[in-house]
């Protein structure tokens, strides 16, 4: 992240130079910068992102042709991503509250009909954080074959290792104002490819124009104006004492005012209320000593601090527990995130408003109770191989929307253990083959996995004991029984695996499924939210904005169920910022899906982690990126097809005649022409939404008495059928 304030002040200082200067030189960026400019400047910028979820809809080509820019001038990029978190945050973040707050208020200036303030407060939200399209980013990378790493720590730390190496791995850098912490004299703030030019920030330049300070007061003026590493020392920003927006040399004129250092600064305003509650100064000289000290890997492999031969020897106090290398290893190749690790090192979780705020009891419970399971699971497999304190620590989750309430996550209760339940799927390629010739979807996807269980004699065949002599070897193999594992945890299989009941209703549900619609990840989240009975008529969100407005009570109800099964699906949109209409209540809903989803992937991840740990599969391998990736549950969906399918059909319920022929064929023309203007196939969307309803109806359905709403889904089909 930036420097707080600082960037405003150095944008005059910053020196421009021709990209031609960059040819044939190879260029270290941090990963999180990048998006985050992309983000929040036009022509990348999409102000309705936070209002609907999912990924930008014209982010990968912005993407795509800086890195054919890059190409084309001769630049070799190599983008380093942060991993895991530095030392302990105590608190959820500042920036995640001020977010949640300016959403709430563009949602009310949406409902007073106010359109146009309403957008730029959304866009100017801040909601959506550059780490929840680090896979987005990175698929695209492998994809077009650029190196990435993923650092231990934080990424600034990695590119300042890379850039002082004898090794010489990069030439330069692009990140944000942060890098100056670590002794990187320049830095590349923006590559204009436009004008074919690039802006660079020299620290030595800074601190001349700051009053020719020292690097310790530089560091520590930073420091003190807000950074990843310590948050904004609060007097600064306390009104009583100044009314207007701090700076970097407000910050500067302080620390020469009542001492050079932050010590002297911390002493002279040690009686302030935040001050002490903060205990600023411990944080201070964790901070700092977290910037000097800061842990990278380095080119021979090894996880260690910068200036390792002068670092403490409690450096785990500042920069938090150590984790297996073997681990860190996975994490810098994508195999593994750094959430699950956070939680683990950290011992707590903090669980920070969705886009929507997040109001409803049904949220609260979901990411306080429902999700639970999960994480409890996910963190039993991590721990399992590493280390006996791992082992025995629990982790406590912190929510939002009670400062009061915590809840312990102990792993270490679950019997049996998720590994024992999982260790016996060790399945070679010779039984993949035979199933790989009767199921059209490939192995390592989640149809294959419940396709291939249907026969029983492969299922008995299926429990294979671990054999050290003969582990997993290719890329299929690993991914397949990372599945069968991950979908026996989630209760789909059984100890004999044997599809369960649910499991049954997940294969009818995805037997459904055309291929070509690429449904299977959001059927599969369906079932799942079924299950928890998060898709339902239910209103949920009466407060919200944008539930379904027309017809009798029925009509409501019934469009407000198929359009929030239709949020699962995705609205084909040209590469551009949304337009159209809005419905926090459907963003609500989306948050149900986002927050499922977020916990699946997790747990997926750290299943195909605690197989690679246990050795169940070769290492000497290449293919670790792609192991990562190969994963489902990396797309974060949009809410916009459930928007298009609650505006048809309640476009139809305003009809005299809504299941005439004539009032669907306007109803979808309104659609393409003046909702959604910009929509790729408005009519072709709402049919593959229907074909995803047929399909998780379908799965319902073969759940049985084991799921108590069969009436009204078999009237909402009804209903529906009429008007498709």
């Amino acid at each position: 992240m930036a420097i707080r304030t600082f960037d405003d002040w150095a944008a005059a200082r910053a020196q421009t130079h021709p990209l031609g200067g960059l040819k044939d030189s190879v260029i270290g960026i941090e990963a999180a910068h990048y998006l985050q400019r992309l983000l929040a400047t036009p022509p990348s910028k999409e102000p309705l992102l936070s209002a609907l979820g999912g990924f930008p809809f014209a982010l990968k080509s912005h993407i795509e042709n800086e890195l054919d820019s890059m190409q084309a001038a001769g630049i070799t990029p190599l983008f380093v991503f942060s991993g895991l978190d530095v030392g302990p945050k105590h608190q959820p973040s500042r920036d995640e509250g001020l977010a949640a707050r300016a959403n709430t208020l563009a949602w009310e200036l949406y409902d007073q009909h106010e359109p146009v303030k309403a957008v730029e407060t959304f866009g100017d939200s801040g909601s959506v954080k550059p780490y929840s399209l680090f896979r987005f980013l990175q698929r695209i990378l492998r994809d077009r074959k650029i190196e990435f790493m993923v650092a231990p720590y934080n990424a600034c730390g990695q590119l300042a290792y890379l850039e002082r190496s004898p090794a010489q791995f990069i030439d330069a850098v692009v990140g944000s104002s942060e890098l100056l912490l670590f002794d990187v004299d320049k830095v590349i703030t923006r590559l204009d490819f436009e004008h074919s030019q690039f802006s660079w920030l020299s620290r030595r330049t800074c601190q001349i124009e700051l009053g020719k300070i020292s690097g310790d007061v530089f560091i520590d003026a930073c420091m003190l104006s807000g950074t990843s590493f310590l948050p904004t020392f609060p007097p600064l920003e306390n009104p009583v004492l100044s009314r207007k927006p701090f700076t970097i040399r407000d910050t500067i004129n302080m620390m020469l005012t009542v001492g050079p250092s932050v010590t002297a600064v911390c002493t002279h305003y040690q009686d302030e209320a935040q001050v002490q509650q903060m205990d600023y100064l411990d944080k201070y000289r964790r901070g700092r000593l977290a910037v000097k000290h800061h842990v990278v890997l380095t080119d021979d492999g090894k996880v260690e601090p910068l200036n390792v031969d002068l670092a403490p020897s409690d450096i785990h106090e500042f920069i938090g527990q150590r984790l297996p290398e073997e681990l860190y290893f996975y994490l810098s190749k994508g195999v593994v995130g750094p959430r699950v690790l956070n939680w683990l090192t950290s011992g707590e979780l903090f669980e920070n408003p969705p886009l929507d705020s997040g109001d409803s009891e049904e949220y609260h419970k979901l990411v306080r109770d429902q999700l639970a399971p999960l994480r409890m699971q996910a963190l039993a497999l991590l721990s399992q191989p590493i280390s006996r304190f791992y082992q025995r620590k629990d982790v406590t989750a912190r929510f939002w929307f009670d400062k009061d309430l915590s809840k312990v996550l102990s792993h270490k209760d679950l019997v049996p253990s998720p590994r024992e339940l999982v260790a016996p799927w060790n399945v070679k390629e010779g039984e993949l083959a035979g199933q790989r010739a009767k199921i059209i979807a490939p192995p390592g996807s989640l149809t294959f996995a419940v396709e291939s269980l249907v026969d029983q004699s492969f299922a008995s065949r299926s429990v294979t004991p671990k054999d050290n002599s003969k582990p997993l070897v290719t890329k299929d193999e690993i991914l397949s029984n990372t599945l069968w594992r991950f979908l026996q945890l989630r209760g789909y299989i059984d100890a004999k695996h044997s599809l369960t009941l649910w499991g049954r209703s997940l294969q009818a549900a995805l037997s459904a499924l055309d291929p070509a619609d690429h449904l299977e990840e959001p059927t599969f989240l369906a079932i799942e939210l079924v299950r928890l009975n998060l898709v339902n008529a239910n209103d949920t969100f009466s407060t919200y904005i944008g539930a379904p407005l027309r017809g009798s009570e029925n009509d409501k109800k019934s469009c407000l169920l198929v359009s929030r099964v239709a949020c699962l699906g995705k609205l084909r949109h040209k590469s551009i910022g949304f337009t159209g209409p809005l419905s926090r209540n459907l963003l609500a809903h989306h948050s149900f899906i986002s927050a499922l989803r977020n916990s699946l992937r997790d747990l997926v991840e750290i299943v195909l982690t605690n197989l690679l740990l246990n050795g169940d599969a070769d290492r000497n391998r290449d293919d670790w990126t792609d192991l990562g990736l190969g994963l489902p549950f990396i797309d974060d969906n949009d809410c916009g097809l459930g928007i298009a399918v609650k505006s048809y059909l309640d476009e139809l319920a305003a009809q005299p005649d809504a299941v005439s022929t004539l009032a669907k064929a306007q109803a979808k023309a309104k659609g393409a022409e003046e909702w959604f203007p910009h929509s790729v196939d408005i009519a072709g969307d709402l049919d593959v939404a229907f074909r995803l309803w047929d399909a998780v109806h379908k799965g319902v359905k073969a759940a049985g008495a084991e799921f108590k709403d069969q009436k009204t889904w078999a009237d909402v089909d009804g209903w529906l059928g009429e008007r498709r």
